[in-house]
């Protein structure tokens, strides 16, 4: 450190300095280095980037190729031109040389499960800015433990114990029909903890559509598009996780799509706001709308943004989300929409290729961002730049210059490739009560708290 500023000073502007910069003075000098990778002065870098306008921050965006089968990742500037500044490179080698699920990305981290294409059990996290990842380790619920099952994983942060967490729903298949036994099987993994733990998901009474589940993070919550089914009906909800005290809750949807094939919602956030995007259509075409709850603790304040037309979206397009100013990330498809027969749902699973445009809903003029890839391989959101994982006792490993070895194990071996089905053992965990926060309780589900 120099002996003519104060060490105050120095941390202050180190605070402000991008991590692209700050991993490089690691190597200036030993006390440089070890102050820069010390847990303090990453939270406190981190808490300063967090105090900045998002657009202030990059984008996250991967195209996925099927000729050649490769994967991109890239940094966009956030703001007009969209401009590429760092092109990534993915510690993780899928499976087949497809692409894994981005299950989501917090503070800097990257979640990463290569679950997509069959049964696996590797689950990376991973901080580009600094060049290090960490694999998690075996969960305790494998199909040799309990069968065949399906499963979602969700990412997030607790802030009260400063830990990154994932949490694992698995839910055991029927031997009678196949059909997912409630509740599931919870485990949560802590990187704090470096383990999993099982955790109780008594009064799930929830299900996932396994293929296409997304998940989202906010105010310290996972959020899934989940549904119930009750007398022969299917009602959709939003299933909460909280990663505090990692008790479950529940949040209503709009009403208009409370009824819906849950396979047509996809839920997201987008300027800080929970989105949800409802597909429809025919035979011929498809469209989408985009749905915000612009206040997250009041239930009313569900409104549509924008509904998107066939013309903009393509026969089978998709949307990833927002900019600050309300333009659309989406991937225009061409082909034809509809999931009306069994015919076109099995379309469904077929490659989809097309362009990642940026639609503006009021000049509806588009512009070109990343250029044709699979349609549902496109992944869009905000990212902010982080030294996580820089400090030892992450027990996170660098991968650039090395070569990357894949961990071939098998999730598993006796089925094979041909399914993604994973199953979990029972839980004790409660869905908590109503707790202060002026959320309302919806009276046929008492088990769960109603945002």
């Amino acid at each position: 450190m120099s002996d003519y500023i104060p060490q105050e000073i120095i941390l202050q502007i180190l605070y402000h300095l991008p991590v692209k910069a700050l991993v490089k003075f690691t190597l200036v000098c030993k006390s440089w280095q070890s102050l820069i990778a010390s847990s303090c002065f990453i939270d406190n870098h981190l808490a300063k980037t967090l105090s900045k306008p998002i657009t202030s921050q990059p984008l996250l965006i991967r195209r996925f190729t099927d000729s050649p089968k490769k994967e991109h990742y890239f940094l966009h500037l956030n703001h007009e031109s969209l401009d590429i500044f760092q092109t990534l490179k993915s510690p993780l080698k899928p499976r087949k040389n497809l692409y894994p699920r981005i299950v989501g990305t917090v503070h800097g981290l990257i979640c990463l499960s290569d679950d997509i294409f069959g049964y696996t059990y590797r689950i990376l996290l991973w901080n580009p800015s600094v060049r290090k990842s960490i694999e998690l380790p075996r969960p305790n619920i494998t199909f040799n433990e309990v069968g065949p099952y399906t499963f979602t994983l969700g990412f997030g942060f607790d802030a009260k114990k400063n830990d990154y967490k994932v949490v694992r729903l698995a839910y055991v298949q029927s031997e009678d029909d196949g059909s997912d036994l409630l509740p599931p099987k919870v485990e949560v993994f802590s990187l704090a903890e470096k383990g999993w733990r099982m955790v109780s998901g008594k009064g799930i009474e929830c299900c996932f559509v396994e293929a296409s589940w997304t998940q989202c993070f906010l105010n310290g919550r996972v959020h899934w598009i989940t549904y119930e089914k009750k007398m022969g009906s299917v009602k959709n909800w939003v299933l909460l996780f909280d990663m505090e005290d990692e008790k479950f809750r529940k949040m209503k949807l709009p009403e208009s799509v409370v009824d819906v094939n849950p396979m047509t919602l996809f839920i997201s956030v987008s300027g800080g706001m929970l989105t949800v995007f409802e597909y429809y259509g025919d035979a011929k075409s498809r469209f989408c709308n985009i749905w915000a709850r612009t206040e997250y603790g009041d239930v009313k304040s569900w409104s549509k943004l924008y509904s998107i037309d066939n013309d903009v979206l393509g026969g089978r397009g998709r949307v990833y989300g927002l900019t600050e100013n309300g333009e659309v990330f989406l991937a225009k498809s061409e082909g034809g929409g509809g999931w009306r027969s069994p015919a076109q749902f099995r379309s469904l699973f077929e490659v989809r290729r097309g362009e990642l445009l940026l639609y503006d809903p009021k000049s509806r003029q588009t512009k070109v961002v990343q250029p044709q890839g699979v349609v549902d391989a496109f992944f869009v959101a905000d990212y902010t730049e982080s030294l996580v994982l820089l400090n030892e006792e992450s027990g996170a490993t660098s991968y650039e210059g090395a070569k990357i070895e894949e961990k071939r194990e098998s999730a598993n071996p006796e089925s094979g490739e041909g399914t993604s089905n994973l199953v979990l053992e029972e839980d004790t965990s409660i869905i908590c009560q109503n707790e202060a926060h002026g959320e309302e309780e919806d009276d046929n589900s008492p088990a769960y708290n109603d945002l």
